[in-house]
């Protein structure tokens, strides 16, 4: 039971002891809240591997330094307001990034990260190692992917949840050891999670993820909720945002995406898998994606392939290089995908020709329920966001739109009262919920949010992504 991989003894006597307290109290006695803690408290500024317990939120930040490992039967618990800075091995800062020197959380065990709203988990390299998060920056040098440390490898994981975690610079290579399924030079994911347990479970909320070399979320033989995240500069030359592979179930709504290498969300199975991968993906939005993918008829939003089915609805999909895409050589299971209600925006007549009419090598099929027009059409409305970045033909992208690939401090992308795509989405199916079983008590527990009546991840009533 996950209750008891959590709790160590000493922990449970410390919550006993709190209610044998509590409990001889008169009602004039004023007893504080005991301090919530999993297994032992970690101490010190330098985190250690292995690595179990309690990493508790403070003012000062944690170092990384090297590989860390949270062992199977484990748990390490980040609290909120956490920070740990990246700096690698302190000997040979010249070597940051490299083979040798990109630390990563190697987790065997669970892995709880804990955020708020006010007070979020940050897990960055040093202030000076990033990129300007206001200027458009030539992909080539931009720090966003240089790939300076190896994000999560939670292959051998059997839970990962995380909320209001802010992560990124992620994607250096893996060595000569890499681990099984991978070969050293190849970029490590952001967040990997092909795994090995049965019924491995993978839970993503309200958090930002940002630069990444290849992709920023890999899944495979897992359940899992990807919910009301951001998701910038994800994949330099290549690479989804979420990239979901044979054996999972799971939802992925809510999020933003905004200048993809190629897809935000793609989503694939596998014939003959036991389990068949099926996804959920609504009511997200999709900004810039697509350019930096250089594959003829490759990537731009939505992508599913090889024996996937799902549900695909209410995605507001805004000057991207393709819209919805059913691959055609590596089809889907097309008896059982349903898709319809998605808004698309296009600035340039080339992007309305690919967002309006099915992609070569693509078996999506206009529905009467998008809306989809000429260029500079159906405008959406943002509060604040620029449609009219130049992108040049599907064949040849200008640099411009693959280097826009991040919000700006003005950007707002909530809907302005009376766009047209308030209203526009389809209510009548339920999330996938393939997580609902998680339940670490007073900890985390996942909260889903069902599919909304307008388009995009951000609702007229205050609900979806909360970015």
């Amino acid at each position: 039971m996950l209750t008891n991989t959590l709790y160590s003894r000493a922990a449970m006597a410390l919550l006993l002891a709190a209610g044998a307290a509590l409990s001889s109290c008169n009602d004039k006695t004023e007893v504080a809240t005991p301090e919530r803690v999993v297994g032992e408290k970690f101490s010190g500024d330098t985190l250690r591997s292995p690595l179990k317990g309690t990493i508790p939120g403070r003012t000062a930040p944690y170092y990384m330094t090297k590989d860390v490992t949270v062992n199977d039967g484990d748990t390490l618990w980040i609290q909120a307001g956490v920070k740990i800075i990246v700096i690698g091995n302190p000997r040979t800062p010249s070597t940051f990034g490299q083979a040798t020197n990109n630390p990563t959380f190697f987790i065997n065990g669970v892995l709880l990260s804990t955020g708020t709203k006010s007070q979020p988990v940050d897990i960055n390299v040093a202030d000076n190692l990033k990129s300007d998060p206001s200027t458009v920056v030539d992909v080539a040098a931009d720090p966003s992917f240089k790939g300076y440390w190896g994000g999560i490898n939670g292959d051998g994981a059997s839970l990962i949840a995380m909320k209001w975690t802010n992560m990124g610079y992620v994607g250096g290579p893996y060595g000569a050891n890499a681990p099984t399924g991978y070969a050293a030079g190849d970029p490590k994911f952001g967040i990997s999670m092909l795994a090995r347990k049965a019924n491995a479970r993978f839970v993503l909320e309200d958090s930002y993820i940002h630069g990444s070399v290849d992709d920023c979320i890999r899944l495979q033989n897992a359940n899992f909720s990807v919910m009301r995240n951001k998701f910038e500069k994800t994949g330099k030359a290549g690479g989804e945002a979420v990239n979901v592979k044979a054996g999972c179930v799971g939802d992925i709504a809510y999020n933003v995406f905004v200048g993809g290498a190629t897809n935000g969300a793609k989503v694939a199975s596998v014939a003959g898998s036991p389990v068949q991968t099926n996804v959920a993906t609504y009511n997200n939005t999709f900004a810039n994606c697509g350019y930096r993918q250089t594959k003829s008829g490759r990537g731009g939003s939505i992508n599913y392939e090889v024996q996937a089915k799902g549900l695909i609805y209410n995605n507001l999909i805004v000057n991207c290089r393709f819209g919805l895409r059913l691959r055609s050589d590596d089809r889907p299971d097309t008896a059982n995908v349903r898709y319809g209600n998605q808004y698309y925006y296009a600035n340039t007549t080339d992007q309305a020709a690919e967002l309006n009419a099915a992609t070569a090598g693509s078996l999506t099929r206009s529905k009467s329920t998008d809306t989809r027009g000429a260029a500079q059409a159906n405008s959406p409305r943002f509060q604040s966001f620029d449609l009219t970045t130049a992108s040049g033909t599907t064949a040849a992208p200008t640099t411009t739109i693959q280097w826009t690939n991040f919000l700006k401090p003005a950007d707002n992308l909530h809907l302005q009262a009376g766009s047209p795509a308030l209203g526009k989405g389809y209510t009548s199916f339920q999330p996938l919920n393939a997580v609902s079983s998680v339940n670490v008590p007073g900890i985390f527990t996942p909260t889903s949010t069902a599919p909304g009546v307008d388009a995009g991840a951000y609702q007229a009533n205050g609900s979806g992504n909360q970015y």
